[in-house]
C-alpha cells in the first residue's frame, strides 16, 4: 500500500535510506530514487551537500550542517555536569536496536559529554538481546517515549538502576512511524 501510494504520486524524484528495501519496486517501475546513508555524521553531512545540489542550491547543505553543528555544541554546553560521562542505552523504534557508538545518535551522544554502552564494533545499529542491556547496566535509558513505561516489564529491566530510579529519557515518534 505504502509502495502504491508513493506511486500515486508520480514524483520525479524518490529520497530513500540506503536500508529501505521497500526501494526496489519503485527502481523497477521506472521511478528516479536515490539512496541516502545517513547513519553517522559525516554521512549526515554528505547527504545534506547531496541533496542540497539536487534541489539547485548546493551551498544550503553546509550551511545546513553547519547550523546543526553549531546546535549540537550549543546542547553540550548545557548538559549538567551530573550527567557527563554517565553510560546511556538508547534504543531504536522499541528495540532491540540499539544506536551504537559509530551512529549519529551515538556520535552525539560523544558530543554531549556522555557514553554509549554499545561499542563500536557493533555497528551503528545493531540488534540487541535485551540481557545485554541488563549486563551493562546503563545509567541513563532513551528511547521513544511510548516504550518507556514498558521496560521494566522486561525480564530483569526492573532491578536496572536507571529504570527503578526513572533515569528515563522519553522522545516523541517521528510523525512518520
Amino acid at each position: 500500500a505504502q509502495i502504491e501510494a508513493i506511486a500515486a504520486l508520480k514524483p520525479d524524484l524518490i529520497l530513500a535510506s540506503t536500508s529501505s528495501r521497500a526501494m526496489e519496486r519503485l527502481d523497477v517501475l521506472g521511478f528516479t530514487v536515490v539512496r541516502l546513508k545517513s547513519d553517522s555524521h559525516a554521512d549526515v553531512r554528505r547527504t545534506l551537500g547531496l541533496v542540497a545540489r539536487l534541489l539547485g542550491t548546493p551551498d544550503e547543505g553546509e550551511r545546513v550542517w553547519a547550523r546543526l553543528d553549531s546546535e549540537i555544541n550549543a546542547a553540550a554546553a548545557r548538559v549538567p555536569t551530573a550527567l557527563r560521562g554517565q553510560r546511556v542505552y538508547f534504543e531504536i523504534g522499541g528495540g532491540p536496536y540499539a544506536a551504537g557508538t559509530s551512529s549519529f545518535i551515538g556520535e552525539t551522544l560523544a558530543r554531549l559529554g556522555m557514553a554509549n554502552i554499545v561499542a563500536a564494533d557493533l555497528g551503528p545499529f545493531p540488534k540487541l538481546n535485551p540481557e545485554f542491556v541488563v549486563r551493562a547496566k546503563p545509567d541513563l535509558i532513551m528511547g521513544l517515549q511510548r516504550e518507556q513505561a514498558a521496560l521494566a516489564q522486561r525480564p530483569g529491566w526492573a532491578s536496572l538502576a536507571a529504570v527503578r530510579n526513572k533515569q528515563l529519557c522519553g522522545f516523541e515518534g517521528a510523525p512518520y512511524e
